[in-house]
């Protein structure tokens, strides 16, 4: 769902060449491979896909900042013609190095620079400031991305409840993958589940340390049931089952 909003909105803004600079990490692989797949069903390239070897010990020697820095250009140069870097660093080992350190002036996307988020502290829309507002206000710091899922997990069981009008766990279970679900989550729509995978539908923000740029779908991306089912695995792309 990530590479799918991080690659509508690429291509929406006709920055369809990508260059990929993942890591060594296993979740680096991970997102890297499916931004390859969002290319392929969105209409986006990539024109390369490197490997960045990293050394542990390069951030605490001396001037160990400097010369993260300076291989970023090294890391990036000779490539093919492209528009953006997309960094896959789930450890964020060298990612937040790439931005203004790219060997030709390219925007830099992915677990870094632009972020494919469900949740960030400045989005405003739909009523969310008033969430933001009251979280900020009990918790004493930020809404971050894990506090919202936490926040969205507990809302879903207590509307399913208060709606279904029953507490048995199959029952609720049953209720949260029906038609009649959904749940209010500050995105503009119902939040509903998907019954192939169990996983929940919804629209993601696209955003910088601090702002948000944009929310994906993107407009112009259809689906003939639901738009939030352009991200992720649509129920004919996967053989994913899962057991009640």
């Amino acid at each position: 769902m990530r590479a799918d909003a991080l690659a509508q909105f690429l291509v929406a803004k006709n920055w369809r060449r990508w260059l990929v600079l993942r890591g060594p990490g296993e979740a680096d692989a991970a997102f890297a491979d499916d931004i390859h797949l969002s290319a392929a069903r969105f209409g986006g390239k990539v024109v390369e896909d490197r490997r960045y070897a990293y050394d542990v010990g390069s951030r605490r020697v001396d001037t160990g900042n400097q010369q993260i820095a300076a291989q970023m250009p090294l890391a990036t140069a000779g490539a093919p013609a492209h528009d953006v870097v997309v960094v896959a660093d789930a450890a964020d080992l060298f990612g937040d190095y790439l931005p203004y350190n790219t060997f030709e002036s390219r925007l830099v996307v992915g677990t870094q620079g632009l972020v494919p988020l469900a949740w960030h502290p400045a989005f405003q829309e739909y009523s969310a400031l008033q969430m933001q507002r009251r979280f900020l206000r009990v918790a004493r710091r930020p809404m971050t991305e894990r506090d919202y899922a936490g926040w969205l997990a507990v809302r879903a069981i207590g509307e399913a409840a208060l709606r279904s009008g029953k507490t048995d766990v199959k029952d609720l279970g049953d209720f949260l993958r029906g038609d009649e679900f959904g749940v209010a989550g500050f995105k503009g729509q119902p939040l509903t589940f998907r019954k192939w995978d169990q996983q929940l539908r919804q629209p993601l923000l696209l955003a910088s340390a601090l702002m948000v740029v944009s929310m994906s779908p993107q407009e112009g991306f259809l689906h003939p049931k639901f738009l939030t089912d352009t991200l992720g695995y649509d129920e004919p792309e996967t053989k994913c089952r899962f057991t009640r």
